[in-house]
């Protein structure tokens, strides 16, 4: 077996050549870009609206990925799709075409918790995943899916931020239960990092793995843990029980108390990373930052 991290593609050579960012402007795109900018690679960043107030050093091309791409004039070596997944399928003979010979695409753990929800919205995202992952694993470029649990550190996800956000403004937050479900939430610089050491990995081609942090939450505790960011004291509102409303809000509320671990730690060390505990940053992993 390889060691961790063992060797240089041979297809990618020394590791020169540009990198595609598809879904840039995201967090995962952003932290992608300061990573690869750190290494000293050049980046082609692609998203619908290129922000004006980010550089990173990148090629920003403006494209959205519900029309077709000819990116045969950029040649890039490798590409990393940092935003919704169902969006490569359509551009995977593109990329091809385009000489791409190292792909990492992320995904999500919702193909794993949203598969059997009592809504059928998130049932369908979860879906649009797998189906997905499977256009990802018949293509012909040597690929690794990431799936990534509860993302958080730039101030622009939906969940950890969302939260703090709501705790700033209110300062209490609201529980349908006693909020027993665990969390492995992970900082998207973290990802960043795996994904862009993959790209002249050998070691872990045509798998995928589920990525987490180095804690495991109680959902309660992480919230608690955002008080504590914040510098405030935790306040809690207790809900009436939700568990009977159909749809959305009460999958939502369900899964409060549902156990979202995914990750058993086997990608980490196999890249010698060491992603970091939940929050270590305090205030500045839930600030908005470019």
């Amino acid at each position: 077996m390889d060691e961790p991290g063992a060797g240089v593609n041979p297809l990618l050579g020394a590791g020169d050549g540009k990198i595609l960012v598809l879904g840039a402007s995201g967090q995962l795109g952003r932290s992608i870009l300061e990573r690869l900018a750190a290494t000293g690679r050049s980046a082609i960043a692609l998203c619908r609206r290129p922000p004006s107030d980010i550089a990173f050093g990148a090629q920003w091309l403006a494209h959205d990925l519900d029309e077709p791409l000819d990116l045969t004039s950029l040649r890039p070596m490798a590409a990393i799709h940092a935003t919704g997944a169902w969006l490569l399928p359509a551009h995977l003979a593109s990329l091809r075409t385009a000489g791409v010979r190292r792909l990492i695409c992320f995904s999500s753990t919702s193909l794993l918790a949203k598969a059997d929800s009592t809504s059928a919205a998130e049932r369908e995202v979860a879906g649009r995943l797998a189906a997905a992952e499977a256009a990802v694993a018949a293509c012909e470029i040597p690929w690794t899916v990431l799936r990534p649990t509860l993302i958080y550190g730039r101030g622009l996800d939906r969940n950890v931020s969302a939260a703090a956000r709501f705790i700033r403004r209110w300062r209490f937050f609201p529980l349908a239960g006693p909020g027993l479900g665990m969390r492995q939430p992970v900082h998207a610089d973290d990802l960043a990092e795996a994904a862009v050491r993959l790209i002249d990995d050998r070691a872990n081609l045509s798998r995928s793995f589920n990525l987490g942090g180095s804690e495991n939450l109680a959902y309660r505790a992480m919230i608690e843990r955002i008080f504590q960011a914040l510098k405030l004291p935790p306040r809690f509102l207790r809900l009436p029980p939700l568990m009977r409303i159909p749809g959305r809000i009460g999958a939502v509320a369900r899964r409060m108390e549902q156990d979202l671990v995914f990750d058993s730690g086997e990608l980490w060390p196999r890249l010698g990373l060491h992603p970091r505990k939940f929050l270590s940053g305090g205030r500045g992993d839930l600030c908005p930052r470019s």
